[in-house]
């Protein structure tokens, strides 16, 4: 089913998800100046009334861009099947990286100020937190099941929920030698993050 069509299919949902990929493609080919209701209009191929239809202005569209990838982040999270406490840690890991490789212009609306006049909604951001919650009650679930030292889980959650996000950024803006696998790097970190669990340098973070 071609963008236009979608567009202006019977299902609202479906439709708008069309016109949120396409202008996620339009931010990764031309760049957040060539993100426009007009030029994204012309690109799934229906008048600027059928995208108003959808969004009010290009602020609404950026917002459930915004949103949209922290669903899909959160979607993925949610997927992944509760193992042994540390394992489980390390997995959501990995489908973090995996989301943020298959969506890579959605992760950049959502951790960069990759165009200056979008500020996400105070409502956005409470959403936004839900993928951290997954983190955060999976290590807790480490410290409740005796496998990880006691502390607070939602700082050390923050803790491996940055270390991610910067090996990650480091692999999707280009940061990283072409020689160097993001997939591997990615498992030397996780073995850091688990063995760190395991035997805290401090009982304290400060």
């Amino acid at each position: 089913m071609s963008a236009a069509t979608r567009s202006r299919t019977s299902d609202p949902l479906e439709a708008r998800r069309a016109i949120l990929d396409q202008a996620s493609q339009l931010l990764a080919e031309s760049g957040p100046e060539a993100l426009t209701m007009r030029k994204l209009s012309q690109r799934i191929g229906a008048s600027t009334i059928v995208l108003y239809r959808h969004f009010r202005d290009k602020q609404a569209i950026l917002d459930e861009l915004y949103l949209e990838g922290f669903e899909r982040l959160r979607a993925d999270l949610a997927r992944v099947p509760l193992s042994d406490p540390l394992p489980y840690v390390m997995d959501l890991g990995r489908a973090y990286r995996r989301c943020a490789i298959a969506n890579p212009t959605y992760y950049q609306v959502m951790f960069t100020r990759c165009i200056a006049e979008f500020d996400p909604s105070p409502e956005s951001r409470e959403v936004s937190k839900q993928s951290f919650l997954i983190l955060a009650g999976a290590v807790q679930r480490c410290m409740d099941l005796g496998v990880a030292a006691r502390g607070d889980a939602a700082q050390i959650a923050h803790i491996l929920w940055g270390t991610l996000h910067g090996l990650i950024s480091l692999e999707l803006f280009g940061y990283m030698p072409p020689s160097v696998s993001g997939e591997a790097r990615l498992e030397h970190a996780l073995t850091i993050m688990r063995d760190g669990l395991v035997s805290p340098l401090s009982p304290n973070i400060p």
